[in-house]
């Protein structure tokens, strides 16, 4: 795996659970270029004070669910919210494998290990072990580096693992019966261990 396909648009935000939704809403009606960027950046249909986030918003959530597939994208806005945000984070695991990693050596250590909370600077430990199985990791900015760590930690917190970005408090999450179902429709059975985080 290539450091990009590896990293995937970790960069771009966070869940963006709210933006999610308006987006999955409209990737099912197979809109023209045109026409989406009207919406987003004529109509701004996602209510963002500058057309650039408003696009970089757009692009990110298009990346992680619109190769899943319309099953996926139905599944996602018929679901119920807890459903919905696990959903989401299965898809943000699936395009930025790295994330799934982090779950995997640093949350899952932290728990084994019977820590109450994620170390601050558990992503840049991670990040420096990880240089050694992709080299390429090297070739970002300290600025990118930490975005990708905000947005990650972010993530955690919006997803439930984590009771917020400050303190860090490691908190159970059950994955639910249909997310259960989903991955292992998607074929990526090994992200249910990743994703069930029992104390």
């Amino acid at each position: 795996m290539n450091v990009k396909d590896y990293v995937g648009d970790l960069i771009g935000a966070s869940l963006l659970i709210t933006e999610s939704r308006i987006i999955a809403e409209y990737l099912l009606k197979k809109l023209s270029d045109d026409e989406w960027k009207s919406l987003v950046i004529e109509q701004n249909i996602l209510q963002k004070r500058s057309g650039q986030t408003a696009s970089r918003y757009t692009k990110t959530i298009r990346q992680r669910i619109e190769v899943l597939g319309d099953d996926f994208i139905v599944s996602l806005l018929e679901s119920t919210e807890r459903a919905y945000i696990q959903l989401l984070m299965a898809a943000l695991l699936i395009n930025s494998p790295i994330v799934a990693d982090f779950m995997r050596l640093s949350l899952a250590e932290a728990r084994r290990t019977y820590k109450p909370t994620l170390a601050s600077d558990a992503w840049t430990e991670f990040y420096d072990t990880q240089i050694r199985v992709y080299p390429e990791l090297n070739k970002f900015f300290e600025s990118t580096i930490n975005k990708m760590g905000n947005n990650a930690i972010r993530s955690l917190v919006d997803s439930g693992y984590l009771s917020d970005s400050r303190k860090r408090h490691i908190q159970p999450v059950y994955l639910l019966p249909e997310v259960r179902e989903c991955l292992i429709h998607l074929g990526r059975e090994d992200l249910i261990e990743v994703m069930e985080c029992t104390i």
